[in-house]
């Protein structure tokens, strides 16, 4: 997470309450420590109500991360479900990308078991895709979550900002700066002489999606600058 530039004003302006957003600037720096390089975006942003962030303690519905399924007795869905029963055939397998997407293997009462999951869409305000540069011109999507396959699962880089107004009960339109910073060992050695553009869009409390804006192309090296 990056800082954050905000401002509001005296007389308030009319702003829609589904926030909008305009691309503002991409930096990579890159450091000594590799493991600390950093993709830093910025997006200017406008809200007719201001009720934009998420607290990171906030774990509940509708902000809680995933979504575990469980059988009516309170039981959950495993892989062992769906080998030994033909209702839940369907569900994907333990492959590439699905055991980093819908699988999680976790340990309880000490004994390893894979539960079935879906991620929650609204756990994340920021959202931030990657599109590589192919030989033809066009772009295809880097998707970090399926990328590497368990169990060397990665996250994606979609994260929250904090809660930018001082009382979201006042309802104030507000307007200003996200500058949301992404930090990865990976960025040289994946993209170290690609072509790059990112796609940002970001969401207010009430679920409401902003439009999606669009970074110029780039390379890490055209947008370096020192640590």
């Amino acid at each position: 997470m990056g800082l954050l530039l905000i401002s509001s004003c005296a007389d308030p302006p009319q702003y829609s309450l589904t926030p909008s957003i305009e691309f503002d600037n991409v930096i990579f720096k890159d450091v000594a420590d590799p493991a600390v390089d950093s993709l830093i975006v910025s997006v200017k942003f406008k809200d007719g109500d201001g009720d934009l962030g998420i607290d990171a303690t906030e774990t509940s519905d509708p902000f809680n991360d995933k979504f575990y399924y469980i059988f009516p007795n309170g039981t959950f869905i495993t892989y062992k479900t769906k080998r030994t029963d033909s209702h839940y055939d369907t569900l994907p397998a333990f492959v590439k990308p699905y055991n980093c997407t819908n699988w999680e293997v976790r340990t309880v009462n000490s004994k390893i078991d894979t539960f079935y999951y879906k991620a929650n869409p609204h756990a994340h305000n920021i959202k931030v895709q990657y599109f590589v540069k192919n030989f033809d011109g066009s772009f295809t999507e880097f998707k970090w979550t399926e990328q590497f396959g368990y169990p060397f699962c990665a996250t994606s880089f979609d994260g929250r900002f904090p809660i930018l107004s001082k009382n979201l009960s006042q309802k104030i339109p507000l307007e200003g700066t996200i500058r949301y910073g992404m930090v990865s060992s990976g960025f040289l050695a994946l993209f170290s002489i690609k072509t790059l553009k990112l796609k940002i869009t970001i969401e207010d409390r009430a679920l409401n999606q902003s439009n999606t804006v669009e970074s110029p192309e780039f390379t890490l090296q055209s947008i370096k600058r020192g640590g």
